[in-house]
């Protein structure tokens, strides 16, 4: 978690769950993890911190998708993933695979900008700006998610994740 950051959002300091809460906007300006801040008392621009130093103590209990302490985290990346497909038709599910795989172990791991894990990495950070998750939760989400696109791959396909996300998201 960036206090930092919450502040910015909030207008004072973190709420006492730990999470950004009010009125707020949040736009990339570009790829390097500058966010644009657009709160009741104006616009900021802000340098996302690098993941590494984004983990929080953790939300603890059951890494359970469908909680509300954890929606946000498979949500965001989820999201990640529908997006950057809807950007790059050629993404199958065997690359979503591989960027999971990379990740579930080293989430901060370095790749090239415009990498699937990249897009991954960047909204995990504006994530982990505002949320209290740890590195084992990330870890653990990714690999509950890398489960899941071999599943619908298994079922529906080179593409059946992709598809069953970017309608689900």
């Amino acid at each position: 978690m960036d206090p930092e950051f919450l502040k910015i959002v909030q207008g004072t300091e973190p709420g006492a769950n730990g999470k950004a809460e009010g009125n707020y906007k949040i736009r990339f300006v570009d790829d390097s993890g500058r966010v644009e801040v657009e709160t009741e008392a104006g616009k900021t621009e802000y340098q996302l911190k690098p993941l590494s130093e984004l983990y929080g103590s953790g939300m603890g209990g059951t890494l359970d998708p469908e909680t509300k302490q954890f929606m946000p985290l498979f949500i965001a990346i989820e999201q990640a993933i529908a997006d950057y497909s809807r950007n790059d038709p050629s993404l199958t599910d065997a690359g979503v695979s591989l960027a999971l795989d990379r990740m579930s172990m080293k989430p901060e791991c370095e790749v090239p900008d415009g990498d699937l894990v990249w897009s991954l990495q960047l909204d995990l950070r504006l994530l982990l700006s505002a949320m209290n998750y740890s590195r084992q939760e990330v870890r653990g989400a990714i690999r509950k998610i890398a489960k899941s696109v071999e599943r619908h791959t298994r079922v529906d396909g080179s593409r059946g994740y992709l598809s069953f996300i970017v309608n689900y998201v």
